[in-house]
């Protein structure tokens, strides 16, 4: 081995606020997970990051665990995230100064577009299947994950339920970059990882009336990584180091409302180098309803009982104002043709470039399918893994970014929408951010 190169090792850390009995719940009261990788001089491979484990849902409480769920039982989760929908928000910070590094909101909102968007159906089926326990089919979802995640071992209770092993995609940890440790001016001095947990009413999809104290249960939870140890040489220069930046991608949420056919959305983005983002719609009585699944992205509703989705006719982007990205009014094709059931183009196109360049995506769960605008009677009454409906933009491929500190940015839509419910709507913005690190600790340049 190159002397410059040093070794690789794995580490394996349990949660530093482990309960006694080694249970943890929302329902019980542990809804944040903490894991604590300790200042030290070695790099961490972000992208080799696992939070690893098992999980059991249950249709009712029984002791420390819970009553089985049956097969049958009007019981379920999200089939776009599975396990993935118990994680609510991540929040990575520096364990020796507390300073926030990344904090991502909404993080189940934001993988249920980020997953399917960048995925295959047979991705999503083999890969993903597999370590998050995701079948983008709601009754397949029930039967093979959610009625099998209560376990049957008597003796190994801890390891009752099915098992998960969930990367963590956010800008700082997928940048591709090692992620040096040290608090001596090269490194993060530790990293702190704070994973917040979905409700049980979240993450569950059940009948209030049969089953209004479901949950779910986690045992055996770890967080398992990479770390390279830099060789001799690479370690004696590094002592010297007194400062380092690093730059990545970081994941920013934003949550608004609308209720009206002239829909208008602004938000003071704080940021200097956006590069681009997406919005998705849910019907705001769905969030955090055990009734509904709180994970679709659904287009806007007027009548969910009669299956009366409201057309988004036109949509105009600003910055501070003024038409950015694009330099005039988008015009749906349902703006021309009321009855068109086909979902506009130029905003699936639009929609998909905010996670990648649209030419270079090449496996995606995006299709006619999932975006169009046939309508719907029961959050069941979907194909695959459900609606994958969204605005999307992007300002810049380069990676530069445009500044939005002191300009606001905004969404105008000429809407359908005349029952006035009320649609929550989720901006996720993807910008280059800048980690300074010294020996006094950590700063973010957004």
């Amino acid at each position: 081995m190159n002397n410059l190169e040093g070794s690789k090792s794995y580490i394996s850390i349990a949660p530093s606020n482990h309960p006694a009995n080694s249970l943890i719940s929302y329902k019980s009261g542990n809804p944040v997970i903490n894991f604590v990788i300790g200042e030290q001089e070695r790099y961490l491979l972000g992208d080799s990051l696992r939070v690893t484990g098992n999980i059991s849902i249950y249709s009712a409480p029984d002791g420390d665990y819970g009553t089985p769920v049956q097969d049958g039982q009007d019981i379920n989760v999200s089939p776009k995230l599975s396990t993935y929908g118990m994680i609510d928000q991540i929040v990575l910070s520096s364990q020796k100064t507390k300073n926030v590094i990344e904090s991502v909101r909404h993080y189940g909102r934001y993988l249920a577009s980020f997953l399917p968007v960048m995925h295959s159906k047979e991705e999503m089926m083999g890969h993903l299947g597999v370590t998050a326990n995701i079948m983008p089919n709601h009754l397949c979802n029930a039967l093979q994950y959610v009625s099998n995640a209560n376990g049957s071992s008597a003796t190994n209770r801890e390891y009752r339920g099915n098992s998960f092993c969930l990367a963590l995609p956010t800008g700082f940890l997928s940048n591709g970059q090692e992620i040096g440790l040290s608090g001596k001016g090269w490194g993060v001095g530790g990293l702190s990882v704070d994973l917040h947990l979905s409700s049980d009413a979240q993450f569950l999809n059940a009948s209030r009336t049969l089953f209004p104290n479901a949950f779910y249960q986690l045992t055996n939870v770890n967080l398992i990584a990479e770390v390279r140890n830099p060789s001799v040489d690479e370690l004696s220069k590094l002592m010297s180091q007194t400062s380092a930046v690093m730059e990545y991608n970081a994941i920013s949420s934003y949550f608004s409302q609308i209720a009206s056919s002239n829909a208008v959305v602004n938000f003071r983005l704080g940021l200097s180098r956006v590069l681009g983002g997406f919005m998705t719609f849910i019907p705001s009585e769905f969030l955090n309803n055990l009734k509904y699944d709180s994970f679709q992205t659904t287009p806007l509703i007027n009548d969910f009982s009669a299956g009366e989705i409201a057309p988004i006719k036109q949509i105009i982007l600003s910055k501070g104002g003024e038409r950015m990205p694009f330099m005039y009014n988008i015009d749906a094709n349902v703006r021309d043709n009321a009855n068109s059931i086909i979902a506009d183009p130029q905003i699936v196109r639009n929609y998909i470039s905010a996670f990648d360049k649209f030419m270079e995506v090449d496996a995606t769960m995006q299709s006619p399918i999932v975006n169009n605008r046939e309508g719907f009677t029961s959050m069941t009454d979907f194909a695959d893994a459900g609606l994958q409906f969204g605005i999307g933009f992007s300002y810049d491929d380069l990676g530069t970014g445009v500044d939005m500190r002191t300009e606001n940015f905004g969404l105008q839509m000429d809407t359908g929408l005349t029952s006035g419910l009320s649609h929550a709507v989720f901006l996720f913005i993807r910008s280059k951010q800048t980690l300074v690190m010294n020996a006094n600790g950590v700063q973010v340049i957004t």
